[in-house]
């Protein structure tokens, strides 16, 4: 149900699979969210600025069935921000918007969100 996506300028070639994975990892773990759930897409190569320059930054999305708030927001920010460092994005060239979704406004495998979890309770 967390769907994490990264549009970025850095070379696609910085962003590997195993980076995806371990920040799918990561984001399930900051989110306290089952992995299988997670979802991580990065948009490499973009023509982006921030701040009149071209040096590597991010506009992220991070859309979640709860866990977001004033204080959550806060550490999933460090988090994030934490990972994006690992590629060379400065945390100050990157903006994050945090989107706390209703579980009929996600659909998943034929249904949606706030069917699956009225089957959980």
């Amino acid at each position: 149900m967390p769907i994490l996506q990264i549009n970025t300028n850095i070379p696609k070639e910085k962003v590997t699979e195993e980076y995806n994975l371990n920040l799918c990892e990561t984001l399930a773990k900051t989110l306290n969210k089952p992995v299988g759930y997670c979802a991580v897409h990065i948009l490499a190569d973009q023509i982006m600025s921030f701040g009149g320059t071209f040096e590597p930054c991010a506009h992220v999305s991070l859309i979640s069935i709860g866990r977001l708030g004033v204080e959550e927001n806060k550490k999933h920010s460090k988090v994030i921000m934490d990972e994006l460092e690992k590629l060379g994005i400065p945390s100050n060239r990157v903006y994050i918007f945090f989107q706390d979704a209703h579980p009929f406004e996600l659909g998943y495998n034929k249904t949606t969100f706030a069917e699956i979890l009225a089957e959980n309770n």
